[in-house]
């Protein structure tokens, strides 16, 4: 057995990706995935199953497709141990503390090309950015809301495709995957 966290990309987000949590959950169970528990409505899933990363994240595409009619929605899939590094290598420690819900840490599905850095390094705006493997950390000193820097920018300057989870979600994902394998 292996625990999993899949993180969803564009579920309820602005209308579009109707995804109910309960009914992503039956699905899941029923396609094999054991222990499933959701987390808030954006698309947040842990569980356990005895195959790989590749083959879970493959089930949950089929459930996605053709449970729910969900073709652009990707699953990123961390382990526990991998999300565990990610949280501990957070290079804006002082943003964990003081604004977590800020702090975004974006989950991608690949790590970017040679350049990716270079090019989030000419963003201007207060936005802090560090990119480390397949995890970019944005700290939105001046608030998520009303920042000029959007997902589209990101994901052109990346050329990978990812999706964000504030501080505090990416802890319970955490603790939630800790508890499964306890």
């Amino acid at each position: 057995m292996s625990v999993f966290i899949a993180v969803l990309r564009a579920v309820n987000v602005g209308g579009t990706g109707k995804l109910p949590m309960k009914e992503l959950k039956t699905a899941c169970e029923a396609a094999g995935l054991r222990n499933v528990s959701t987390y808030i409505a954006s698309g947040n899933l842990v569980f356990d199953h005895d195959g790989g990363a590749d083959q879970v994240q493959a089930v949950i595409a089929s459930i996605l497709r053709d449970r729910f009619g969900l073709t652009k929605n990707h699953a990123i899939i961390r382990t526990p141990d991998a999300l565990a590094r990610a949280l501990a290598a957070n290079p804006f420690a002082d943003a964990a503390a003081d604004r977590p819900s800020s702090l975004m840490l974006q989950f991608l599905e690949a790590t970017p090309p040679e350049g990716a850095a270079e090019t989030l390094g000419r963003w201007t705006g207060p936005e802090r950015l560090h990119l480390s493997g397949d995890h970019l950390y944005v700290d939105y000193v001046a608030g998520a809301g009303t920042s000029k820097l959007t997902p589209a920018y990101l994901e052109r300057a990346l050329k990978v495709a990812g999706t964000a989870r504030n501080w505090n979600t990416a802890r319970k994902l955490l603790e939630m995957a800790r508890a499964i394998e306890a």
